[in-house]
């Protein structure tokens, strides 16, 4: 009878045991569905529709968050068909004359002092030959000879002078002899110690019908985010072969600015007859072959796409006309790649439930 007992005692025990892991295992599988429902939760779908346009409206932690970037739309100067292209010029030909005149002026000087020193020498040497016939004419003779051969020196400078100005006319034009010319220039100390940096800018005949252009916009080639503003500086002496027109010399003041650096650029228009709007080429995103860009609702969270029609691709982004986007819109020039990926997201998420 005790062994009964004691063998009902161990069954219910394990009856027991075997419902509270079978209980454990049931609360284990809600749980784990629990979780993966709040993990799903984490995709919230931050896209709708305001007056027919598709948007992302970003609560702002998370726009916070995702690091983007705008600013506001610009209308550009861009004149149609007057892109020019250009390259940093090298000085260090400039930098060598100007090396060779300053030797030429610091000899010529200290010629003209010993000249000087030496003619005062020889009219007292001429007294003492007058009144006691101390210093001899040989020797009056001799200080002649010396004195003739300090001015020859002077005479071969002002010609190695006058060479290397002649050579600044053939090679850079009259307005860097004339820079040259003057003891103190700031123009050319600048040039010289590379705080501005030439560019030989080559226009068309067509370009220059009217007036070589006063200021211009240029763009490198090499580094998308680098435009500058050029002022025209003076003509140049040589022409670029490989292409028609005109050469000019433009001063930008950029030190950064490398030699040998291509340039592409555009004329200046009028305030007035600027209807162009310059898009960064960070700010373009592609999908199904079209182009679009974001702009944000100021004061908002909100980020609408467009599509971004009659491009004009520079180097450094894109010319658009004033319509579907308007000067002043913000931009996103930072996270467009980013909404866009998100605005998919949700499309395929979308899909997949339905």
């Amino acid at each position: 009878m005790k062994s009964k007992s004691i063998l009902i005692i161990v069954i219910q025990s394990i009856t027991i045991i075997c419902l509270v892991w079978l209980v454990m295992i049931i609360d284990g599988d809600k749980v784990l569905s629990n979780n993966m429902d709040e993990d799903e939760g984490i995709f919230v779908d931050y896209t709708t529709v305001e007056n027919g346009l598709s948007l992302i409206k970003l609560p702002k932690n998370v726009e916070k968050n995702s690091n983007i970037k705008y600013e506001p739309l610009e209308k550009t100067s861009f004149i149609g068909n007057s892109i020019f292209y250009g390259k940093a010029i090298n000085v260090k030909p400039l930098i060598n004359l100007n090396t060779k005149i300053s030797i030429i002026r610091n000899k010529k000087n200290q010629l003209i002092i010993n000249l000087e020193a030496e003619v005062d020498h020889l009219q007292k040497l001429i007294l003492l030959n007058r009144d006691n016939k101390n210093i001899s004419d040989a020797v009056l003779s001799q200080k002649e000879i010396e004195i003739k051969s300090i001015q020859s020196d002077i005479e071969a400078l002002k010609d190695d002078k006058s060479y290397i100005m002649n050579t600044l006319q053939n090679e850079w034009g009259s307005k860097f002899l004339e820079m040259f010319s003057e003891r103190k220039n700031g123009e050319l100390n600048n040039i010289i110690s590379g705080k501005t940096k030439l560019i030989k800018i080559t226009l068309s005949p067509n370009q220059i019908s009217n007036e070589v252009p006063k200021i211009i916009n240029i763009s490198s080639m090499s580094q998308t985010t680098s435009n500058y503003k050029a002022h025209y500086f003076s003509d140049a002496s040589e022409v670029d072969i490989s292409r028609s027109g005109r050469s000019f010399y433009y001063m930008v003041l950029d030190k950064k600015i490398l030699n040998g650096e291509k340039f592409t650029g555009h004329r200046l228009a009028p305030k007035g007859d600027r209807h162009f709007l310059f898009v960064p080429k960070k700010s373009v995103i592609w999908s199904n072959g079209i182009p679009w860009a974001y702009t944000h609702v100021n004061n908002t969270e909100k980020y609408i796409k467009k599509s971004l029609g009659g491009l004009k691709e520079t180097n450094n982004g894109w010319i658009i006309e004033e319509g579907n986007f308007k000067a002043g819109e913000l931009i996103v020039i930072e996270g467009a790649q980013l909404l866009l990926s998100e605005e998919f997201k949700y499309q395929i998420k979308n899909e997949n439930e339905d």
